[in-house]
């Protein structure tokens, strides 16, 4: 299996000329360059002019299942970025749901201030300002390539893009609404050759989400044998989500295997990205994040999320190329989805999002050191033990949940601890975070047969 990957390596480029000064961003972007100047140290070079953003989210992926995080699954692509960028240990979700983290990720805002809590149920508010809004108005290009129906533009994150791609064709999923990885790559990499101009790109792949069912040949890359032998036993007692499709499957080894693969699938259709990026890719920034994690037994949950605010669901990767800053640099501390907008508006020399909740992390990559801090996260996806909302909060040293009035404490490796006084700080700070209304009105979508259908597919409607 190496030999996919054989002729995946992405080049490195010089950078291309600064932009003529008649640029708007112009002043704002040599000041970006003055005040990283001390941290050329790291790079070795002076910050070349930095034009656009891209920002690739991944669907349902685990942060330990990543090489670069210590996982053992091959994935030279993000590998790489990794190595030439900013890796954070320490990288939290607003919510293990598909599009109340993806609204979060594109306004720097928890969903307290944005609403959108459900997917399929809540529409992102006209009056958010999106980071794609923000881009579009400073000049750049804005295009959104998606890979799911749960990010159709009928929920409101195609405020600011001039084109949002949400197109899915029958023959791109036997199972659901959805697209390969490789048909959204393809897309989005067509629009970029069309494109000079500096821009804004959010690619978002789908395939780590369940059922898993990587294509040939990932399908048989991390398994061997026969899945539905009935001398297997492992999966006998394990409680199965509906849509994941496993029936007749009696070994555990095969789904699990089966995720991996769809993780090496993805990585492989997203070097084909990285690499249209040419020469512009030393001046563009470029985030990569997953929305969510995967249960693989944490607290009883298997191959799902949204259930639990287990680390498995909600810690995710966090990856940061700006090589005009540094390379190569593990940072731990608490960092969330709402930091990622800020960032990529500073890193791109640009005015902040007035409304973002977030912090710019450009000071981290220069080197500051990291401040404890609260990160919070929730679900609201019903369950049938669950029927109450289910909020946390994350600092550098310990993690809280709470359910109605039942709250609960985590050490840093996410493993309960009783510590009453610690409890009783953090079940205050949860208990805060909770009683926060929506600071827009809350834009309810009236789901039609159509979209129910689609979201009963993908597991977030029974």
């Amino acid at each position: 299996m190496h030999g996919f990957y054989r002729n995946r390596t992405l080049s490195r480029h010089r950078p291309v000329n600064a932009p003529g000064s008649s640029s708007p961003a112009a002043p704002r972007r040599v000041a970006l360059a003055a005040l990283l100047l001390g941290a050329t140290a790291c790079g070795g070079a002076s910050p070349p002019p930095v034009r656009s953003a891209l920002l690739v989210t991944i669907d349902t992926l685990r942060q330990d299942h990543l090489a670069c995080y210590g996982g053992e699954l091959e994935t030279p692509a993000l590998d790489e970025l990794a190595a030439g960028g900013f890796r954070f240990t320490d990288a939290f979700t607003t919510a293990p749901t598909t599009l109340p983290s993806h609204t979060s990720l594109l306004t720097g805002t928890y969903p307290h201030r944005h609403g959108v809590r459900r997917n399929g149920l809540h529409r992102a508010p006209p009056e958010l300002t999106t980071l794609a809004e923000a881009f579009r108005a400073d000049g750049h290009r804005t295009a959104a390539f998606v890979g799911t129906a749960v990010l159709d533009a009928v929920y409101g994150l195609d405020q600011g893009f001039e084109l949002y791609d949400d197109s899915i064709a029958k023959e791109d999923s036997r199972f659901q609404e959805q697209r390969r990885a490789r048909s959204v790559v393809d897309a989005a990499c067509s629009w970029l050759r069309a494109v000079d101009e500096p821009f804004f790109l959010w690619v978002h792949v789908f395939d780590p989400h369940g059922p898993y069912d990587p294509p040939a040949p990932f399908d048989r890359m991390y398994y061997e044998g026969d899945e539905r032998d009935p001398r297997h036993a492992s999966l006998a007692d394990v409680p199965l989500v509906f849509y994941q499709d496993l029936e007749g499957v009696t070994d555990l080894a095969y789904p699990l295997a089966q995720y991996k693969a769809e993780i090496s699938y993805t990585d492989d259709a997203l070097a084909a990205l990285f690499e249209a990026l040419g020469p512009r890719r030393d001046e563009t920034a470029i985030v990569v994040t997953a929305d969510h994690g995967e249960s693989f037994g944490e607290e009883g949950v298997w191959f799902d999320h949204g259930e639990t605010l287990s680390d498995a669901c909600v810690r995710v990767p966090l990856v940061v190329r700006a090589p005009w800053i540094g390379a190569g640099r593990v940072l731990a501390g608490p960092v969330s989805h709402v930091d990622v907008a800020p960032t990529l508006r500073e890193l791109c020399g640009l005015g902040t999002l007035a409304t973002a909740q977030g912090t710019s992390l450009v000071g981290r990559l220069a080197g500051a050191p990291s401040e404890d801090r609260f990160v919070f996260f929730e679900t609201f996806l019903p369950s049938g033990r669950r029927k109450r909302p289910l909020f946390g909060v994350r600092s550098a040293s310990a993690k809280a949940t709470l359910v109605g009035q039942r709250a609960r404490l985590f050490d840093d490796q996410d493993r309960p601890t009783e510590e009453p006084e610690r409890l009783e700080e953090l079940r205050a700070v949860l208990s805060a975070y909770a009683a926060r209304e929506p600071d827009v009105p809350q834009e309810d979508q009236e789901m039609t047969p159509e979209q129910e259908a689609k979201l009963r597919a993908l597991g977030y409607v029974e």
